[in-house]
């Protein structure tokens, strides 16, 4: 693939200059081989030649800070190849089903099982066609221009422990070396203070459901949520009521779901967003009742 590494120092000089000014970005190196699934072998064959393929997400996280893998087992995927291309090839090598959707970027879904484990591989779609068709810029500069894209898609994620991307190929067999944490919003550190903090306000703004997520992994992963975050939901409660009440309830069973969940219950409570997303217009949903038994249980209420 390219020299990423002089690549990455260029770019992070880059956007310290312009989106990222108040940060300092620093590179982190990290031995491919704790992100390797014995599926991506499978995955590598599946991948057209040419192609390239970034981890990112919750996988590349948990295992940075060695989380127990569970029986549910997500991975993504970002690709320059077609999504749908990739989980059907994918499918020559592995028993499962795909399904497709569009959102901002094309995503393919391809779900199987092993034992007990459930396996989701999400593949989505980084466009870099208009770059390596342009006749006007050589080699090295395409490799800058997809880094570049690159960036700005993790830039365009919720938080910054969920922006962390790796290079697939250093992660795909036994022959995986050291890789570069491919890191603009320093979330890397995030990992190591213990702190959920989004890569921008407006982030949040354009998807109001990533205030629930928020609480939902510091819950998770005992993580702290950032101040600053924290002051903002509690200023602006009415923006959740913009978000799909299908997602709100996925993220609150989540929540509710968890053991420990009273603390964050508690937080929600006092920033209004609990009020907010349990009304009359939640129980064709059946989660207000569900909602309602487990408040009262862990809330006193």
């Amino acid at each position: 693939m390219f020299g990423i590494d002089k690549l990455l120092n260029k770019i992070f000089n880059k956007q310290k200059d312009e989106k990222l000014e108040d940060l300092e970005i620093k590179e982190n190196y990290i031995h491919g081989l704790i992100f390797y699934n014995s599926y991506f072998d499978y995955v590598a064959k599946a991948l057209p030649k040419g192609s390239f393929c970034f981890l990112v997400g919750g996988w590349v996280r948990d295992r940075i800070i060695n989380r127990p893998i569970g029986e549910n087992i997500d991975i993504d995927f970002i690709i320059t190849a077609d999504p749908l291309q990739v989980a059907n090839n994918l499918k020559k090598f592995i028993k499962g089903d795909i399904f497709q959707f569009e959102k901002e970027k094309k995503v393919a879904t391809f779900l199987f099982k092993e034992n007990n484990y459930n396996y989701r591989f999400d593949f989505s779609y980084l466009d870099i066609s208009d770059i390596l068709s342009n006749p006007d810029i050589n080699f090295y500069q395409k490799e800058e221009l997809i880094l570049e894209r690159l960036i700005k898609d993790l830039l365009d994620r919720d938080f910054t422990i969920n922006a962390i991307a790796v290079n697939f190929d250093d992660t795909s067999s036994l022959s995986a070396s050291t890789t570069v944490l491919i890191d603009p919003s320093n979330g890397f550190k995030d990992l190591q203070d213990g702190i959920i903090r989004p890569i921008s306000i407006e982030n949040i703004i354009k998807d109001p459901v990533r205030i629930l997520r928020g609480y939902r992994l510091a819950l998770e992963l005992d993580f702290t949520i950032d101040k600053e975050f924290e002051k903002f939901v509690k200023n602006n409660p009415n923006l959740i009521e913009k978000s799909p009440k299908e997602r709100i309830r996925d993220e609150l069973l989540k929540i509710i779901s968890n053991e420990n969940s009273k603390d964050t219950l508690n937080k929600l409570l006092e920033n209004k967003i609990l009020k907010k997303v349990i009304s009359e217009n939640l129980k064709d949903l059946k989660l207000y009742e569900s909602l309602e038994e487990n408040l009262k249980k862990n809330l006193n209420l």
